[in-house]
């Protein structure tokens, strides 16, 4: 007689479950959510999930890096919501997709994400890498806001700020409204401003700032000891290598 050794049901079941989850059967990650242009200035979320049900906890790792298109490799604005370019994740069977909030920034170039993510017994869920990129294009200007500083013995300033992806500026049109029964109507002055904006770009304090910008151009005009300001708006437009922004006002002083 052959002996035959019989498993109980418990012994079988721990045996089907081995090979179920293996090697051969682990999840893919998918990385979903993100474009593939970014636009300046916004906050996409990535959002991190298994190709299918997994019965371990999945902890990852998503790195960013930013390559502009003026060159180098600096970080500039572009960055997690965490305020870093690391930033970790947690998937678990009760919550399959994790969400990953990503701040594009302010200047003209290439975002890459790479991720990474292990099991909570130790396989690696990503033996190359996961890896998304998003293109910020050259942009014209944007402006959001324009103040005016005080208005001292005939002069008066006026700051601009906004933001220029290809980090350069050329000019800076003002356009303004005059009192009623003046000739002519309108006055429309134009301000070189390459030189100062890339000085500004050039310096490295600026990268952190990306692209944005808060320009203060000084104004004077003639007028008695004591008079009022000889507009009664203006409304400005930024040129860059790119194009003109969208005029922005008109702004009352």
């Amino acid at each position: 007689m052959i002996a035959r050794r019989v498993l109980p049901l418990a012994a079988l079941l721990t045996v089907a479950w081995a090979n179920a989850w293996g090697q051969a059967t682990l999840p893919t990650v998918i990385v979903s959510g993100l474009p593939t242009i970014g636009v300046a200035a916004t906050q996409p979320t990535a959002l991190v999930s298994l190709s299918g049900p997994y019965q371990l906890n999945v902890t990852g790792t998503m790195t960013l890096t930013f390559t502009p298109a003026g060159g180098g490799a600096q970080a500039f604005d572009a960055k997690f919501a965490n305020g870093g370019t690391t930033t970790t994740f947690t998937i678990t069977p009760a919550a399959p997709t994790a969400s990953v909030p990503v701040i594009i920034g302010t200047v003209a170039g290439i975002i890459t994400i790479s991720t990474t993510a292990t099991d909570s017994a130790g396989n690696s869920l990503t033996r190359v890498p996961v890896t998304n990129t998003m293109t910020v294009n050259p942009t014209v200007p944007v402006v959001t806001k324009v103040t005016f500083g005080a208005f001292t013995n005939n002069t008066f300033s006026i700051s601009v700020t906004g933001r220029s992806t290809p980090r350069d500026m050329t000019s800076a049109l003002f356009h303004f409204a005059l009192p009623t029964n003046t000739q002519p109507s309108t006055l429309d002055v134009t301000v070189p401003l390459t030189t100062a904006f890339a000085a500004w770009y050039g310096n490295s304090s600026s990268t952190t700032f990306g692209s944005t910008f808060t320009a203060t151009i000084q104004f004077s005009f003639t007028g008695p000891p004591g008079s009022t300001v000889p507009f009664t708006a203006v409304s400005v437009t930024m040129t860059n290598s790119v194009g003109a922004s969208n005029a922005f006002g008109p702004v009352n002083p």
